[in-house]
Formats: structure tokens, sequence, C-alpha cells
């Protein structure tokens, strides 16, 4: 049987000034380890190749890495943002639209959640000082693979069919998402109401998640359903 094709999208970052095309091993462990094919998506700043890669691949996994630029979703810019790469983020929103107008099946891990929704028009507080109320920690100081809080899971979600109510989780952010996007729903709140996954209504799999399932595997195979349901989904598609 021919392996679903996954286009894991990479990430850009700065080493001694030269842009690097980046993509950590974790996330190609996972797709593999859910019997998929992983393919490396570059980031790039010809936007037309986004149709070429959305054809070529049969599922997406959107991954975590640095802050989005805050033009994108019309605000200006918090004393406590973060490095961030206009165009990589003009990429990523450009090819996540893509992919939303093809129907295809897509996971967006941690930065991913927040490409996500501010693709679909949605906003993100950009630091957690500027939360209105309390909040639990969420960058955690132990093992990357550590589970750190729970989330409560809302029951009409896929998620929810994956895990069930409850589910700990770990944690390696300092933004989240405010206001939620046009045609998404949350499907997992922390307890401090923080909103930890999303689902895009009306669609087969299209599911952003603020953790990181990819490093969780390490340890266990709690997550591995979770990238198991992209891989069968797009094999289907």
């Amino acid at each position: 049987m021919m392996k679903s094709k996954i286009g894991v999208v990479s990430t850009l970052f700065l080493d001694n000034k030269i842009n690097r095309v980046s993509v950590s091993s974790d996330y190609i462990n996972a797709i593999e380890k859910s019997s998929g094919l992983p393919i490396i998506i570059p980031a790039t700043s010809n936007l037309e190749n986004t149709d070429t890669y959305i054809n070529l691949c049969d599922g997406f996994l959107f991954t975590g890495g640095i802050d989005i630029n805050p033009y994108f979703y019309n605000k200006n810019p918090h004393k406590e943002l973060g490095e961030f790469n206009s165009k990589l983020d003009l990429f990523q929103l450009t090819l996540m639209q893509n992919i939303i107008a093809s129907k295809k099946p897509f996971l967006a891990i941690c930065r991913g959640i927040q490409i996500l929704n501010v693709a679909c028009g949605g906003n993100l507080y950009q630091d957690f000082s500027e939360v209105p109320y309390p909040t639990i920690q969420h960058y955690q100081k132990s093992e990357r693979y550590d589970p750190i809080h729970q989330i409560n899971i809302n029951s009409d979600s896929l998620l929810y069919n994956l895990f069930g109510e409850k589910l700990y989780v770990n944690s390696f952010h300092h933004q989240c998402i405010n206001q939620l996007g046009n045609n998404l729903k949350v499907s997992a709140l922390a307890s401090d109401n923080v909103i930890e996954a999303i689902e895009l209504k009306n669609y087969q799999f299209g599911m952003g998640v603020q953790w990181h399932p990819e490093m969780m595997l390490i340890d266990n195979d709690t997550m591995l359903p979770l990238f198991c349901k992209l891989i069968t989904t797009s094999h289907k598609n």
C-alpha cells in the first residue's frame, strides 16, 4: 500500500546572519512512526509554489517555531514580542489558506495553531503578560516530553474522539490565541481557559494544537493517535 505523503512545513532561523530552513527530527519521526511518508516543505518567497506543494502531498503538518509578525493580524508589537520572520509568515499563511481551500487534511502544532488562527482572521495574545486573567505556567523547564498540565476537551470535537475528556500535555509557548478566527471552534482549554486546541468546522481533519505531541512521542505513544488520524485521513483523501 502506498504511504500517505505528508508535507512537513519547515521554519526559518538565523544562524550567523544566514537564514536556514529547519525541521526538528521529532516531526519526521512522528510521521514515520504513524506509517506516513514525510516530505519537507521549504519556506520560500515564491508563493506560487504553494499550489505545487498542495498537489504533491496528501496531508500537511505545520511545525513550531518563532513568533508571527503582528502586522498580519493588525496589532502593534508588544514589548515582549519575540523573533519573527515576515517572509516565513507570509509563506505559511498563504500555504495554510490554500490548503484549507483544497480541503486537504492537516495538523498544526504550537506556532502552527497560531498560523491557522491568523490565516482564518483571528489574532493572538503576543505574550502571557497581555492575557487579562491569571494563567498557569505554559513554558515548562523540564524535559520536552514531560506532560506538565491537563487540558479539558470538548465532547463535540475530533480531539475528543481520539483522547476523551481530559489529556495531559507538555507546554512551550509564550503566546496564545485571543480572538478566534472564522469557521474555527475551540476543541480544548487549559484549566486557566487558555485555548489549547482548535478545529475547522465542517472539515474532515483540520486541527491545531498548542502543545508539542511530537516531542511527547519520544517517551511514550500517548500522542500517536493524533498523527495516525492525520495519516489515515490523508490516505482516504
